[in-house]
């Protein structure tokens, strides 16, 4: 059997190496890795995820997403499934030895094998695997064309803020919203912005950063959190509240954010558009977490941010 190959490009030239993956202690080819036909992750969903941003060969917020594996570990009766300080020891030196220099982590907790049964086994193993992908550079902020975003029913369960690996309402919605031909899919509950299908959702307004607080209908973003942060570290007034439909599509700025985009700012809705370039308000964010990657992944900052 051949072995998957993960393709990328540096200077313009396309490389391709070979894909590895950690799994329960050891690192082998991703072609070698397997679980059995009865693993509850594969029969159940049970099971938990995290995805991790690489910057300059380095994990950012490691601490954070680590931190949040645990509560939704918690969230689905995993237990205490890993030792944070082992598996950050464990994620870091795989990066040094096979991640790429920009890209992502990902990482996932599932119950393990037992025969099928809807009622949890008494003795289990957890199924414990991650590996890498590199991604593309993000769009520096205020530039880009804009996302779209499409409007879906959230007809989700009320645990959102477990990050559970069973996605498939998600990927539903963000399917329906590619099929409209929009980029992300924002789901409203009675009324109500929630978050988006792979995103967090914020918008502007009255020079105030809104975004509805995290609970049953919305994920703890690692990414928000970071901008929340830096919100309030420049002086930006927050507020996590209920946003209405209504609100956020007459609000001043509109943006999305997640790990692997960062912030992406919204052109169009439903295919109305709402407006014709990135805002001040939402690029400075953006500049300010380009600038904490840079500090915290010992990155030299590129020019045009030098000295913003």
């Amino acid at each position: 059997m051949g072995r998957r190959l993960s393709v990328f490009k540096s200077g313009g030239i396309l490389i391709a190496m070979t894909q590895y993956v950690w799994m329960n202690g050891k690192t082998m080819p991703m072609t070698d890795a397997k679980v059995g036909a009865e693993d509850r992750g594969y029969q159940f969903a049970d099971g938990v995820y995290e995805v991790i941003r690489i910057y300059n060969g380095r994990p950012f917020t490691l601490s954070e997403h680590l931190q949040r594996l645990e509560r939704s570990c918690e969230g689905v009766r995993l237990g205490k499934a890993f030792d944070r300080q082992t598996l950050a020891r464990q994620i870091t030196q795989f990066i040094e030895e096979h991640g790429p220099s920009e890209g992502m982590v990902y990482l996932q907790i599932t119950r393990g094998e037992a025969p099928r049964n809807h009622v949890f086994p008494k003795h289990w193993e957890p199924t414990i695997l991650f590996y890498c992908r590199p991604l593309p550079a993000v769009a520096p902020p205020g530039t880009g064309q804009g996302i779209s975003l499409h409007t879906v029913a959230d007809e989700r369960w009320h645990k959102c803020w477990i990050k559970s690996i069973a996605l498939l309402a998600n990927i539903l919605a963000k399917n329906e919203a590619v099929d409209a031909g929009a980029d992300e899919a924002v789901f409203v509950d009675n009324g109500l912005i929630t978050e988006c299908s792979t995103s967090n959702f914020f918008a502007i307004i009255n020079h105030q950063l809104v975004t509805h607080r995290v609970g049953p209908k919305v994920l703890p973003g690692i990414t928000r959190l970071v901008l929340l942060q830096i919100a309030r570290e420049i002086g930006l007034s927050v507020a996590e509240r209920p946003l209405t439909e209504s609100e956020a599509r007459s609000a001043s700025e509109v943006f999305i954010c997640n790990t692997t985009h960062e912030l992406e700012w919204v052109a169009t809705w439903d295919g109305k558009a709402l407006s014709k370039q990135c805002g001040p308000i939402t690029r400075q964010l953006h500049e300010a977490y380009v600038r904490r990657v840079q500090r915290e992944t010992a990155q030299a900052a590129p020019l045009s941010l030098a000295n913003a």
